[in-house]
């Protein structure tokens, strides 16, 4: 089962490093249109319609196909000054307590993001705009991201559970005792 997982584990990084890439080139496109744009409207007096409207969908987008890809590479933001100073096993506790809130917060807003992509594909929806986007394809890709996001924290959940099962350390510290190199306290943890 262990190697089950950690196979999964390592599939989801290579996902979310792939979705992390494809957002960046996806903004490096919008940032190239909206100089274009820029250029037409300075230059031409003309314009090309919806570029603010994918823009806002290349950030909500991008966003959400980052998520997985900051969870893995543990660059969310953590308030834990005095967390860490605690013992090895009430630190892992906190963090694992911690990684399961993220992992619920993940499912609200995941659950709710496939709600209103259903919605507006039911509906028909379309946007307020011009170019009358359907509104379930940019709302599906946000709602993919966040799935992403949301499997990779119970895959990551999973994993802790067996290393905890099986005693072994060495996961439980890869997975719940990580910190940048720049900011190790030293002295602070104990060595199992």
């Amino acid at each position: 089962m262990r190697h089950i997982v950690n196979k999964v584990e390592t599939a989801m990084g290579a996902v979310s490093t792939a979705f992390c890439l494809i957002g960046g080139w996806l903004l490096i496109a919008l940032s190239f249109a909206i100089c274009l744009e820029v250029i037409l409207r300075k230059v031409f007096s003309m314009s090309l319609q919806g570029i603010d409207e994918y823009g806002g969908y290349a950030l909500a987008v991008t966003s959400a196909l980052g998520m997985a890809f900051c969870f893995y590479d543990h660059a969310h933001i953590r308030i834990d000054l005095l967390v860490r100073r605690l013992p090895s096993p009430l630190f892992r506790a906190s963090s694992f307590i911690a990684i399961a809130t993220l992992g619920a917060t993940a499912w609200y807003l995941t659950s709710g993001a496939w709600s209103v992509t259903l919605e507006s594909w039911e509906f028909g929806a379309f946007a307020n705009t011009p170019l009358r986007t359907p509104l379930y394809i940019p709302q599906g890709i946000w709602a993919a991201g966040l799935t992403i996001f949301f499997v990779a924290i119970v895959v990551r959940l999973i994993r802790i559970v067996i290393a905890v099962m099986s005693r072994d350390y060495k996961t439980l510290t890869e997975t719940l005792d990580h910190q940048p190199e720049d900011e190790v306290v030293e002295g602070v943890r104990g060595v199992e």
